[in-house]
């Protein structure tokens, strides 16, 4: 989140991000230096670089494979020059191109079939929502692929995604399809897919559909309007202690949270923690 003038910007990871624990979301967006580049969200970026390189015809699908892992290498060496390393969560450094190209095959078997051609990949946004008080509230992001039958997202996942779950919990569909209906790009109801590519070295692909309504669209806004107008009680108080803390989830922990040592962990070490709980 951020405040410009009158005027509050949103993105849907913030959103998410606040709603699991307001504190982490604060101090992600102080520290942006305690950003890890984990191992499993850098082979996801790399196969979104080569399913953006197959949509706009920049490499043929015989070649995504090695355009993503081309992707990954270039990235990890650039990590390597400024004194930084590839934080390894759940993955075996060994298998990093293997998951890659078979992540990428996945793609173009089980998906791309079902990709309305056409559409925009990579579409940045930004538009108002609403109101808070004096101030305009905004959603701003980038939609992986934008087409008027239906907006994507394309997911890396250790395991296949629950329809029933991501139709009545995900911020992030309820955001976009918001922001598009608002620039007139859309109609409720809107239909929102996440292109899943299963993080093993015999990959599937799943395509999970969710359908979002105006009432969705209004019901992110308030939750958006909720934590601003926080936000904005925060501020003015200007005492710069903590926001609410929730460590009730697994993210909460050294491996998942970019800021744990501002954090809990700044009380507990990992193995205490572990002991505790």
């Amino acid at each position: 989140m951020r405040i410009e003038e009158n005027k509050i910007f949103i993105r849907q990871s913030w959103l998410g991000d606040a709603l699991m624990c307001p504190e982490r979301a604060r101090l992600s967006a102080l520290h942006p230096e305690s950003r890890k580049e984990n191992d499993s969200a850098m082979m996801g970026t790399a196969c979104h670089t080569g399913i953006e390189a197959v949509l706009n015809e920049e490499v043929l699908p015989v070649h995504m494979g090695d355009h993503a892992v081309e992707s990954f290498r270039w990235k990890e060496k650039e990590l390597i020059e400024i004194g930084k390393a590839i934080n390894i969560t759940n993955t075996n450094p060994s298998h990093w191109n293997t998951h890659i190209r078979s992540m990428c095959d996945a793609w173009l078997r089980d998906i791309y079939p079902n990709v309305p051609l056409g559409g925009t990949s990579e579409f940045k946004f930004s538009t108002q929502v609403g109101m808070i008080d004096d101030y305009e509230l905004h959603f701003e992001g980038t939609m992986d692929y934008f087409h008027q039958e239906s907006i994507w997202d394309w997911k890396t996942a250790g395991r296949k995604y629950y329809q029933a779950e991501k139709q009545s919990q995900n911020i992030q569909s309820s955001i976009y399809t918001k922001a598009a209906y608002e620039m007139g790009m859309i109609d409720y109801p809107a239909t929102f897919k996440f292109g899943v590519m299963i993080r093993n070295a015999s990959s599937t692909g799943q395509i999970v559909s969710v359908s979002r309504t105006e009432a969705h669209g209004n019901w992110i806004v308030e939750q958006a309007t909720a934590l601003a107008r926080t936000v904005l009680m925060y501020n003015k108080l200007g005492t710069g202690g903590r926001w609410l803390i929730n460590d009730q989830h697994f993210l909460c922990s050294q491996r998942w949270c970019p800021v744990w040592d501002k954090c809990k962990g700044s009380y507990l070490n990992s193995d205490n923690a572990e002991e505790a709980e």
